[in-house]
């Protein structure tokens, strides 16, 4: 039998047994409670609705090939997301995706090429060129999430200074949007460029606590909205703002301390290694090599 002869049949057998692990997976699948009481009431619109449908094929095997291509599904909308992240503009991030899918699939198609023109089976043409689209759209959104990782961090460590000033600002008598255009001229940072897009919403007609929940909305970071949050309901319940202020940035402080001691005993356990398996046998050797250097002369001798 030959080598595609060989292929195909185990293209066929590989076939088979998928359709029908996917299939058990489908009768073995948990029905939910609406499934359990929906043959015992009466049949309505809004149950239909909301009663789950059997899955379909194309979504076992995304269920299946999710945790092996480590493929993350973003529950946040992509406004949002580039909001997060510091960008603005859906198209200029829907023209990068393009690009980097479009860059994959050419690579691959480049890879492909040259390893049809060795002999290699034209199957693989396709698959190379489907793989580098793949890669460069999983690229294109690591990316983002990075940035949107980077940029939460930058707005923690900036959060304690920014508060702290605006205390300031209020304990020497200032409103809280004076306070907050101050600080803005003051200061810079991503944090300073979010209170920058706050002012603006407020001078073009919203008020403040609206403004301050879309800039805790863009941020997306816990502490920028735990302090966001704080800031907003002693503006409502007329509470010291100077004082809130000033127990905020103290919290922060005390937060990025329990983050970097947490960040110091996982170095600790990693720092292990090298000291396990480099400095330490170089000690042992260095305080054993000279007594077999004495037994040597001693037997010698």
């Amino acid at each position: 039998m030959s080598s595609s002869a060989t292929g195909a049949v185990l293209g066929l057998l590989g076939a088979i047994g998928l359709t029908l692990v996917i299939s058990r997976l489908l009768v073995l699948r948990p029905p939910s409670m609406l499934e359990r009481i929906a043959p015992f009431v009466p049949p309505t619109a809004q149950l239909h609705s909301r009663v789950r449908a059997v899955p379909g094929v194309g979504e076992v095997l995304m269920a299946l090939l999710r945790p092996m291509l480590d493929i993350k599904m973003a529950k946040e909308p992509l406004e949002l997301r580039l909001a997060n992240a510091g960008r603005i503009g859906v198209d200029r991030y829907r023209i990068d995706q393009a690009s980097a899918i479009g860059i994959g699939a050419t690579g691959g198609a480049i890879l492909g090429s040259l390893l049809v023109a060795r002999g290699a089976s034209p199957v693989c043409l396709p698959l190379l060129i489907c793989s580098g689209a793949l890669a460069g759209a999983m690229c294109i959104d690591r990316l983002l999430s990075h940035g949107i990782r980077i940029r939460k961090e930058q707005l923690a460590r900036e959060l304690p200074a920014v508060a702290e000033l605006l205390a300031f600002a209020v304990a020497a008598g200032e409103s809280p949007a004076a306070a907050v255009e101050r600080v803005c001229s003051t200061v810079g940072g991503e944090l300073s460029k979010e209170f920058d897009r706050c002012l603006a919403d407020v001078r073009s007609g919203q008020s403040l606590d609206l403004a301050l929940g879309s800039l805790a909305a863009r941020a997306g970071s816990p502490e920028v909205e735990r302090f966001i949050d704080a800031v907003v309901i002693a503006m409502e319940r007329g509470s010291p703002l100077a004082e809130v202020l000033r127990a905020q940035a103290a919290d922060v402080r005390a937060a990025d301390r329990r983050s970097l001691m947490e960040m110091a005993s996982r170095k600790e356990v990693a720092m292990l290694i090298p000291v396990v398996f480099l400095i330490l046998p170089t000690v042992v050797l260095v305080a054993v090599f000279p007594g077999m250097q004495g037994l040597q002369l001693v037997v010698r001798s």
